[in-house]
């Protein structure tokens, strides 16, 4: 009996461009990619699927992998999961986790939408992987302060989401004194963004008046729990 139309679900598959689809085909098999076909005729073409997600490629000289602004989407069941096996693999893959360059992967980060990582492959392609957030996600994204909230929600963008540390390095004189201002959890949140910038720019991370705040001002709650994590995970971070 053949399939009725009406049964067949939607879904959009992205073709991508790449410089060497035999290294993108080679780099996604490393992330448990199965291969559907690599064609050489008339145009280099590869098509990889895993589980509900399906990839292309086209080959092209014509889009180097710094040149490349294509960008895509995935939503995944278990982003912590996805992301644990993808560093995983890339760990093993090339000697070492690629935080920097062609190909690169990022540690999950809480955003106003949702809950995420970059992976960028070889091609230059620019993969978004997550799930849709929740108020808890958003913890340290979010100050009590209502006077202080919109400006401080700018400069996190800026790092987790633009990923862009140096920028958010320049904005930082201008946020000195909503630093001093605010109080409590709020100012634990602000010291941690200032430690993660440095972190992200190779200098050497200056926490001791993050350390003092903490023990000065840390009580025993779930919300304090999570500042204490948050400090020992951005110092043992990678790079």
């Amino acid at each position: 009996m053949a399939t009725s139309q009406n049964n067949l679900r939607e879904k959009v598959i992205p073709i991508m461009p790449c410089p060497d689809i035999r290294a993108q085909v080679a780099f996604y098999k490393e992330l448990g990619f199965e291969v559907l076909g690599v064609y050489t005729s008339p145009n280099p073409y590869a098509a990889l699927r895993r589980g509900d997600i399906e990839l292309h490629f086209y080959g092209t000289r014509k889009v180097a992998p710094h040149e490349n602004a294509t960008m895509c989407f995935l939503m995944v069941q278990d982003v912590d999961e996805t992301n644990r096996l993808f560093t995983d693999a890339l760990k093993q893959y090339y000697g070492k986790i690629p935080r920097t360059g062609f190909p690169r992967i990022t540690k999950i980060r809480n955003l106003v939408g949702d809950r995420r990582f970059t992976l960028a492959d070889p091609g230059g392609n620019t993969l978004f992987i997550g799930v849709k957030s929740t108020e808890e996600d958003r913890f340290f994204r979010t100050l009590n302060s209502a006077a202080h909230a919109k400006a401080f929600a700018a400069l996190y963008d800026v790092l987790y989401s633009k990923e862009d540390p140096g920028l958010a390095d320049s904005m930082l004189p201008k946020y000195k004194s909503m630093g001093e201002n605010l109080t409590g959890l709020d100012k634990a949140k602000y010291l941690l963004l200032l430690l993660d910038v440095q972190k992200h720019l190779g200098r050497k991370p200056e926490d001791a008046g993050l350390v003092q705040f903490i023990r000065q001002e840390a009580e025993n709650t779930p919300d304090w729990k999570k500042i204490r994590e948050k400090h020992l995970e951005i110092l043992k971070g990678e790079g």
